[in-house]
């Protein structure tokens, strides 16, 4: 039972990833952002890069930088998580 249940959670780490990667790559095409497929890509990526940009604007962390630190944090995290696993 614990087997299936890390196998789920690799797989859902695993699409998360995929999925954040996607939006990072529509994020340089303004153009494919404001389609279906990019509002539905950002209602299933926001819940997870929300607490980061949250904990980044309080501490001051990244501003006028041109990199979304928070994507980076959000895959780092969920990198971990899967080697821990």
């Amino acid at each position: 039972m614990t087997e299936i249940v890390r196998a789920a959670a690799l797989a859902l780490i695993e699409l998360l990833s995929l999925l954040l990667f996607v939006r990072a790559l529509l994020s340089w095409f303004p153009e494919a952002n404001g389609g279906k497929f990019g509002e539905i890509l950002e209602f299933l990526t926001e819940p997870i890069l929300a607490p980061f940009r949250l904990l980044f604007d309080r501490l001051g962390i990244g501003l006028n930088f041109p990199i979304d630190l928070s994507f980076l944090a959000t895959i780092l995290t969920l990198q971990l998580l899967s080697a821990l696993l």
